[in-house]
């Protein structure tokens, strides 16, 4: 007795490539990204963390580098999967990458999150040292990114690959 997958071939492989790549885009984001840096403060017997305008300004940057590795990754693995097993055609093929898409970029979240700087604090260090903050998401439409992003690709791949109709056919269907 023979059963049949009633997924189109593919499907496992896209969905787990997009996992692949969230981890990836995850490793690199902690790697590339210049996380916020406080300033260790000391008044009496309090002590707290400080930053100014220029430090803040490196949240957008994280920000900014989780925006372009996550567009870099989702769209070159979309593309691959798209010319590699997006040839059936059909909804599934949509389906699949956006799922996959957002799947991966909640997974190159944690990862960056897991392996960057921990949560600050200021313990024994001395008035004026710095510390790094964690890298955190704040925007969480940022996230978007990734099926976004997968989806342009997939449409690109699927526009330059995929066969088209000839003109005179569709001539002779819109007269019909």
């Amino acid at each position: 007795m023979t059963t049949t997958d009633p997924r189109p071939p593919g499907t496992v492989a896209t969905v787990v490539g997009f996992l692949v790549a969230g981890v990836l885009a995850g490793v690199a984001w902690a790697w590339l990204a210049e996380p916020l840096r406080y300033t260790v403060v000391r008044v009496d017997d309090r002590s707290g963390l400080s930053a100014d305008e220029v430090a803040a300004s490196a949240a957008f940057g994280v920000l900014l580098t989780y925006v372009w590795v996550s567009a870099l990754a989702a769209a070159l693995w979309s593309a691959f999967a798209t010319w590699r097993w997006g040839r059936e055609g059909g909804t599934l093929v949509i389906v699949r990458t956006a799922l996959g898409a957002a799947a991966a970029a909640f997974v190159a979240w944690g990862v960056g999150v897991l392996l960057g700087p921990p949560t600050p604090e200021v313990g024994s260090r001395p008035a004026g040292a710095e510390v790094s903050a964690r890298l955190e998401i704040d925007a969480y439409g940022i996230l978007l990114v990734w099926p976004v992003a997968a989806l342009l690709a997939l449409i690109l791949v699927a526009w330059l690959t995929l066969p088209r109709e000839p003109a005179e056919e569709l001539r002779a269907v819109e007269h019909a």
